[in-house]
């Protein structure tokens, strides 16, 4: 066990906690990751994530190949862009894309097209794709540590301002619910 310091070096396999209220940034080859407070993860290779508990965003502005897996799922994003990922209570986990150019893939669940202000589940073992909603994005932005709270925007951050510009465009203001949870692969709250 030790303590991160700017510039550590992460291993593969290594596991990262952090407490709460603290976050962590790292980069890579495949683009930045940002890990939330109360989050467990672990980069096991180069563009290969794994999620025990907690939340992270991903950044690439280049077009990259990635795998997120958590205690139950796995999904590979093709493309670039910024996703939010949050593990949910059933071992599974739900992807919100900010802005992206891209697909996910699950091994049951074939391909998605990757679209933003969409919050997506990802579930059960072979993973597939459970319900999809639409979500507000200048809330999420508001509301985001893993976007407000680290010293230097993201890369990605204007095509960010371009998805809440056009969403604020087609919704008029209007939305219905917030989604806090997947308890179990059929119940969402």
């Amino acid at each position: 066990i030790s303590v991160l310091e700017v510039n550590s070096t992460i291993l593969p396999n290594h596991i990262v906690c952090t407490a709460a209220g603290s976050r962590t940034e790292i980069r890579d080859k495949s683009g930045i990751l940002r890990l939330g407070a109360n989050t467990v993860a672990k980069r096991e290779a180069e563009g290969v994530y794994w999620i025990h508990s907690g939340s992270l965003l991903f950044c690439s502005t280049e077009t990259t190949t990635i795998k997120f897996s958590s205690l139950q799922s796995s999904v590979t994003f093709k493309g670039h862009g910024t996703i939010i990922l949050e593990t949910t209570g059933n071992g599974g986990f739900k992807l919100i894309p900010l802005e992206v150019q891209g697909n996910f893939f699950t091994e049951k669940g074939g391909m998605k097209e990757a679209q933003a202000a969409q919050l997506l589940f990802v579930i059960d073992n072979p993973s597939n794709f459970g319900d999809a909603y639409d979500i507000d994005l200048m809330l999420l932005l508001r509301s985001s540590r893993l976007i407000n709270s680290f010293p230097d925007p993201l890369p990605t951050f204007e095509r960010i301002g371009l998805a809440i510009y056009s969403q604020e465009l087609k919704l008029k203001g209007k939305y219905d619910a917030l989604i806090g949870d997947a308890p179990t692969k059929d119940k969402v709250q």
